[in-house]
């Protein structure tokens, strides 16, 4: 799963010292080149109102964009800081949520203290675990984090059959929340039930 592509305000900062320093003006192939500034990022920044993109043409060859600071951006929004952007359920965390939720469901465990199904879900999502005791260990500290919260409530809704087979699962865990909220389901946390195939 990929991160979302979202400006946050230390990026911002820095492309406006980049253009501090550069006399208020620089080609986007320079952002890219020697700054390691994205395109993605100064399109956002130009959409927040912090700069200007300008198309230049010249007579002959190619035409080159232009990043032109703002001198009193006083419309312009400021993006949330790294720390508030949510980031997406990783892989392995996901694949530990499933895991979790299927091995508990077939081996009849409707607590929290079945450790065994737990900890085979740890075992598939996380091959390199070196013992069963680390395992245990690791799983249980996985148990009590929010992104796997919600995965865990998803999937027990989906094995309610609460949520539509075809429902693609969000990327964060507030997503989850929110579209279970719209299906009408607790969102406190999951409600284990066991089913007996």
């Amino acid at each position: 799963m990929m991160l979302p592509l979202i400006l946050c305000r230390e990026r911002l900062e820095r492309i406006q010292r980049i253009l501090a320093r550069k006399g208020g003006e620089l080609p986007v192939r320079d952002f890219a080149r020697t700054f390691s500034v994205w395109d993605w990022e100064i399109e956002q920044a130009a959409a927040l109102g912090w700069v200007e993109i300008e198309t230049r043409k010249p007579r002959t060859g190619r035409p080159s964009r232009v990043v032109r600071s703002v001198s009193k951006p006083e419309a312009a929004k400021l993006p949330p800081f790294r720390r508030e952007i949510e980031k997406e359920i990783s892989g392995r965390h996901w694949n530990f949520a499933f895991h979790s939720v299927y091995s508990a469901i077939r081996g009849g465990c409707s607590t929290i203290f079945c450790i065994q199904p737990y900890t085979d879900a740890y075992l598939r999502a996380f091959p390199a675990a070196r013992s069963r005791r680390a395992a245990a260990a690791s799983m249980s500290r996985l148990l009590r984090r929010p992104d796997v919260k919600a995965a865990r409530a998803w999937f027990y809704s989906k094995v309610r059959q609460e949520v539509p087979q075809a429902e693609r699962m969000p990327d964060t865990a507030s997503g989850i929340w929110s579209r279970l909220r719209e299906f009408g389901i607790w969102s406190a946390g999951p409600r284990i039930t066991v089913v007996r195939q």
